[in-house]
């Protein structure tokens, strides 16, 4: 059965439910005459009675969801919500009165209009009961509506922020490959042998930037191996000077996680801003910390020799910390001292 299906039959059990209840007892303990009671109360009688109620409750609920389809806000306020209240209360009430008033006018009660105190009392009883249950409906519908529209606007927002992720990730792309043409158009003019080596390195490398294109996070060891190839690229243009010092366990190689191209940002980032020369080689560390919370991060540093000319943007570490902060709400650390630049990124582990 389909939820709309369930819904109505719900609301159908609902308003035939309370139909037989408020006749019932307006009939019974009212103020009718007990000469008049049997002829009311008969199956016939019953059914005119839930058809009633479900033709006036099933209408009500048919003008709600209209005002809620045309007016989104509809009932989006408490004063709104307690002003709906009120008004279907005054018009349960109304429903009653009307109803034993119909019974008294067809067998010809002197006075119809007109209620004795006994009257008055069950017919207050009975409002107040069929509003409570009523209430207690609407609420639920209302907070399960609520609780519908939650989840609708997470899933939304879960769905956006993947999108700004995958965006930001893409932006490394361009960036990486514009750099990389350069220097093989150098390496062309000046090394043509060296030229062949850079163009299988970098096949490679877009290899797994393709693999990858589409994942929030890689493994620890999968974006070491990638580091190491492209490491490779800048040996043919630099030699031997640029090392990286894998300080890293075996069981943390298998197990971590981080977004992908990570440690190719950061090293990306020494190569671009640091001085590197036979004379002058570089080694970047990268090794495993833990914080005071026991959270693990990876510690990628290296020695300070600014490059003359070079002109930071910040392009690279700030892409970096917003898909962190995307990912897993945390950020990248940066301490710049005066012979060390250090970043450390958060681990991660699903």
């Amino acid at each position: 059965m389909q939820p709309n299906s369930r819904q109505y039959l719900g609301d159908i059990l609902l308003y035939s439910g309370l139909g037989c209840f408020s006749y019932f007892f307006l009939v019974r303990f009212a103020d009718i005459p007990l000469r008049y009671q049997d002829r009311l109360l008969t199956p016939e009688a019953f059914v005119a009675v839930m058809l009633l109620f479900n033709g006036v409750g099933l209408g009500m609920r048919y003008i709600q969801l209209r005002l809620r389809r045309s007016y989104p806000t509809f009932l989006g306020s408490r004063r709104q919500m307690v002003l709906f209240f009120v008004l279907s209360g005054a018009f349960l009430f109304l429903l009653n009165y009307l109803l034993q008033v119909s019974v008294k006018w067809l067998l010809d009660v002197p006075q119809p209009l007109a209620l004795a105190y006994k009257g008055v009392r069950l017919l207050l009883i009975v409002w107040l009961t069929e509003l409570v249950i009523v209430s207690q409906s609407v609420s639920n519908r209302f907070y399960k509506d609520l609780l519908t529209a939650y989840r609708r606007t997470r899933q939304l927002e879960e769905t956006a922020l993947q999108a700004r992720y995958m965006a930001l990730q893409t932006q490394l792309n361009p960036h990486f490959l514009f750099n990389s043409l350069n220097t093989l158009v150098a390496e062309i003019e000046y090394n043509p042998q060296g030229a062949v080596s850079f163009t299988r390195n970098l096949s490679d490398v877009y290899r797994y930037i393709l693999t990858c294109q589409d994942k929030r996070l890689v493994g620890l060891r999968e974006e070491m191996e990638f580091v190491d190839t492209y490491v490779e690229l800048h040996r043919v243009r630099l030699g031997d000077c640029l090392t990286v010092d894998w300080q890293v366990d075996e069981a943390v190689r298998e197990d971590a996680q981080l977004p992908p191209l990570t440690l190719q940002v950061l090293v990306e980032n020494i190569v671009k801003h640091n001085a590197i020369s036979p004379s002058r080689p570089m080694t970047v560390e990268v090794e495993v910390v833990s914080d005071e919370e026991g959270d693990s991060w990876l510690r990628v540093s290296n020695p300070l020799r600014p490059k003359l000319g070079a002109v930071s943007d910040g392009h690279g570490l700030d892409n970096l910390t917003q898909r962190y902060r995307l990912l897993c709400g945390k950020e990248i650390r940066v301490q710049k001292g005066e012979d060390c630049f250090i970043v450390k990124v958060p681990l991660l582990y699903e």
